[in-house]
């Protein structure tokens, strides 16, 4: 299963072009689906909950994530290009995401079939 942290559907940008549209942190489905990947990825459960606090931080645009220039970019940039600049204040999920862009990249030039990504 495929993790992805994807900034774009963070903006408010993008959360306003569909009214329908929820913020992550307020998708019941999604917010569950969340728990259950993160268990699977990270099952000391002190590692997940700094895990959780970190999404909580990029999610709710807290601390460093609040900045102009992170809010700004999340949709302008690449993911990838985004986790790298921007992602240094949560450090177990950039690394994770980083390592699973990469992953992803491979099976698709390689032409392996791809899980849906799951956007978070």
């Amino acid at each position: 299963m495929f993790l992805y942290f994807l900034c774009r559907y963070y903006s408010d940008e993008w959360l306003n072009e569909d009214s329908h549209r929820l913020a992550p942190h307020q998708d019941t489905k999604l917010t569950q689906e969340k728990k259950k990947c993160f268990k699977v990825y990270f099952d000391d459960a002190d590692v997940r909950r700094q895990v959780n606090i970190e999404f909580t931080n990029f999610s709710d645009g807290r601390e460093d994530f609040g900045d102009v220039d992170s809010l700004r970019d999340r949709g302008k940039m690449d993911e990838k290009s985004w986790r790298i600049v921007h992602g240094v204040h949560a450090p177990i999920l950039q690394k994770i995401t980083l390592k699973l862009l990469a992953k992803h990249v491979l099976l698709v030039v390689r032409g392996i079939g791809v899980p849906p990504l799951y956007i978070l």
